[in-house]
């Protein structure tokens, strides 16, 4: 009998038993791998934090089409938010724009002249 009183058979999940096909075996190094080769594979391998670019990493200012791309962002995120707490009036959508167009352009004017030449 089932939990709602019906005398209905339950479902059972039914599976197959794994095959020697369906197992996935780590393959050992070969012998015939010697000194670089060895040291090569190794170092392939992909594990977080690992990557390390060749060139040297240097602080830029950022560039316009960035900030407008994320004051965009940040703009339609607060409308959102705010449409499902509050909806939306003119005047919502009007001082978000201005918050935001502020807050943007002084985060630029102080990372644009923050940032050291390059």
């Amino acid at each position: 009998m089932s939990a709602d009183g019906s005398d209905e058979d339950e479902f059972v999940a039914e599976y197959e038993h794994a095959t020697a096909a369906d197992i996935i075996e780590e393959a050992e190094p070969s012998a015939t791998a010697e000194g670089d080769d060895a040291e090569e594979d190794e170092e392939e391998g992909a594990v977080a934090g690992s990557f390390a670019p060749d060139i040297e990493v240097t602080p830029q200012a950022p560039a316009p089409e960035n900030t407008l791309f994320v004051a965009l962002g940040v703009f339609l995120t607060i409308l959102a938010l705010a449409d499902t707490v509050v909806g939306l009036s003119l005047m919502l959508v009007a001082t978000v724009f201005a918050a935001v167009g502020l807050t943007t352009a002084v985060c630029y004017g102080v990372l644009v002249r923050t940032t050291p030449d390059t």
